[in-house]
């Protein structure tokens, strides 16, 4: 009950709790993701964005670009609920702190959609669900640009094998929470994959990057 009133209170006092776009990504990941989105802004391809939290990137994101020309379609795929219990576990037995598992809770699809609204970008596209078991048609046969902040390895994993296949040549995928030693196991399912696929590792400012020739 308590998380519910709380849920209801965010959602009601949204031009005051959130005046600003409330963005988790580091500063510096932050600045390339949105310079990367802005390189390939000529491709006018889809833009997705994995673990949106309470859409506070995709607002600067999405922003930057109508700004710049680009004018295709921006979504965002989240629980809106925090971490699906089997994928954070999984990371817990790799040494993420268990005290994490409840980080991202106090959300919703509504809530995000009162953000997004508030600082006029309404057509953001908002998935709600697990992004290793939404169905096929909720994606776009390619994108320009692509971010996970998952942070778990397992979903990080595979939602590059559904993203790779799909990112257009000259496209980039950017996978958040990729330093060397952190809580955050994202990197795990980064390396993974790139071993798996003969992709060479690349890491900027704590961000995994993978460029499609």
């Amino acid at each position: 009950m308590l998380h519910q009133l709380k849920l209801i209170a965010r959602t009601r006092f949204v031009s005051t709790l959130f005046r600003y776009p409330p963005t988790g990504l580091q500063p510096d990941r932050l600045a390339t993701y949105i310079t990367g989105l802005l390189e390939r802004r000529h491709l006018n391809l889809p833009v997705a964005e994995v673990g949106c939290h309470l859409g506070g990137t995709s607002i600067l994101a999405y922003r930057a670009l109508r700004r710049n020309g680009w004018d295709s379609t921006y979504t965002c795929f989240d629980t809106f609920g925090g971490f699906m219990t089997d994928h954070f576990e999984a990371d817990v037995a790799l040494g993420t702190p268990s005290r994490l598992g409840k980080m991202f809770s106090l959300n919703s699809e509504g809530l995000v959609r009162e953000i997004t609204r508030h600082h006029g970008c309404a057509e953001i596209r908002l998935v709600q669900g697990d992004i290793t078991r939404v169905p096929d048609d909720s994606l776009e046969p390619l994108y320009a640009g692509v971010l996970l902040d998952i942070d778990l390895s397992e979903p990080t994993y595979l939602a590059l094998g559904r993203f790779w296949p799909r990112l257009a040549p000259g496209g980039v995928i950017y996978v958040d929470d990729c330093p060397a030693e952190g809580d955050w196991k994202a990197r795990v399912g980064y390396k993974r994959f790139c071993e798996e696929h003969g992709l060479l590792e690349r890491y900027e400012y704590g961000l995994g990057v993978l460029t499609k020739a």
